[in-house]
């Protein structure tokens, strides 16, 4: 009797230690991490002022490094867009995280600056750019030159006119809590762990950011036109301190989400940031980072009119406005509990992401007021345009939103 419960005893001891493993594996949620190692090939990136230090083999070296650590982490899919030194365009690099189904996009670069001292290292996420700010996002969208046609590609995006980041104004991601708090994540992680010197969470109207469907963020490691950062970026020791800097920050970012997701209502809705900005701020601020913009508390309900009545066919050249105030993963009912009085709401699906729109106006100043009510319940609701059914891009949309 003896030898045969012993047996039985062990097994039961393995059965369950391995159910307790599966029960903890299963608890967080299995993210995909898209990884871009900034420029390649034909593209070099920044070049080093002392070493000759290309910036397309540091970010590389970075990438592919963080890539092997969260490989290594349970619960995580890494992608790379490139994984060897080879030219991939901007919009291949954002169309591959989408396709993917990302949930985080990771951009690698270094930095450059006519000022030979500038140093630190800061991180990006997209919207519109001060002009120091500018500086940067113009260097990195150059890459765009060596495409063919890109300004067919990019809808006649100049990377080096002042006058094309003016859309970035109006063009907000619709992650950008998200992107906001793993940026900041990433670059706490990077001063305290690799002793740099902090140059904060900026914004500025990077186009491999602006189009992902995700949080997505662009870290500059430093710059390689000071020599002393240069020198730094060219130890392998430096660039695997960075990549590990940044691997724990996407760690936290993932565990404050198991947390979150833990209480939160299992529909993925995401409220947008405003596209129209009288007075953009040019930084993110760190107070600001604090609020939770999701969904906004109960308040006075908007009142009904007869722009709430479902949506008939447009003609293909009709202009109107509407009130865009959240957008989800997961297709919604045009009465869902979640968008409150801003019922029924207009359905749009754009990048595989639905978009979901209250009211209609004939002119701005109409959807002006209309914007004002629903922002009582979804502060950061704004005022799209559309032509017929279709909505205009923002280089489009821009001479109507007057």
């Amino acid at each position: 009797m003896k030898s045969f419960f012993l047996p039985l005893a062990i097994l039961f001891f393995l059965l369950s230690s391995f159910c307790a493993y599966a029960g903890n594996t299963s608890a967080k949620k299995r993210i995909t991490v898209v990884i871009d190692a900034g420029h390649g090939g034909k593209d070099p990136g920044a070049i080093g002022s002392v070493l000759k230090l290309k910036e397309k083999d540091v970010n590389l070296s970075v990438a592919l490094e963080l890539g092997r650590l969260l490989y290594a982490e349970p619960g995580f899919k890494v992608v790379f867009t490139r994984k060897t030194d080879v030219f991939i365009p901007l919009d291949e690099r954002a169309q591959k995280a989408n396709k993917e189904k990302a949930d985080l996009f990771i951009s690698i670069h270094a930095n450059a600056s006519p000022n030979k001292s500038a140093y630190g290292a800061e991180t990006f996420v997209v919207g519109s750019s001060s002009k120091e700010n500018m500086a940067t996002a113009m260097r990195e969208n150059a890459s765009i030159l060596y495409e063919e046609n890109y300004k067919v590609r990019y809808g006649g995006f100049d990377p080096n006119k002042t006058e094309s980041y003016i859309m970035f104004d109006m063009m907000q991601s619709s992650f950008l809590t998200q992107s906001i708090d793993l940026a900041q994540r990433v670059q706490k992680k990077i001063v305290s762990n690799c002793n740099r010197t902090d140059r904060s969470v900026k914004q500025a109207g990077f186009l491999v950011l602006r189009q992902t469907n995700m949080p997505s963020i662009l870290v500059e490691l430093g710059y390689l036109t000071n020599p002393k950062e240069e020198k730094y970026l060219k130890k392998d020791s430096s660039r695997k301190a960075l990549a590990k800097a940044i691997y724990q920050a996407v760690v936290d970012y993932r565990n404050n989400c198991d947390s979150k997701t833990a209480q939160a209502d299992p529909l993925d809705l995401e409220v947008e940031k405003p596209e129209v900005h009288p007075q953009p701020a040019n930084e993110v601020k760190a107070d600001s980072l604090k609020k939770d913009t999701a969904v906004a508390q109960p308040a006075k309900k908007v009142e009904k009119t007869q722009e709430e009545k479902p949506v008939v066919p447009e003609k293909q050249d009709t202009i109107c406005y509407r009130v865009q105030f959240c957008s989800s993963k997961t297709k919604l009912g045009s009465n869902a509990r979640e968008f409150k009085s801003c019922v029924p709401a207009y359905e749009y699906l754009e990048n595989n992401v639905y978009k979901y729109m209250y009211g209609k106006a004939s002119t701005f100043s109409a959807a002006v007021e209309l914007q004002k009510k629903v922002r009582v319940e979804f502060k950061d609701a704004f005022v799209v345009v559309m032509k017929g059914n279709k909505k205009l891009p923002p280089s489009e949309a821009s001479r109507f939103l007057k």
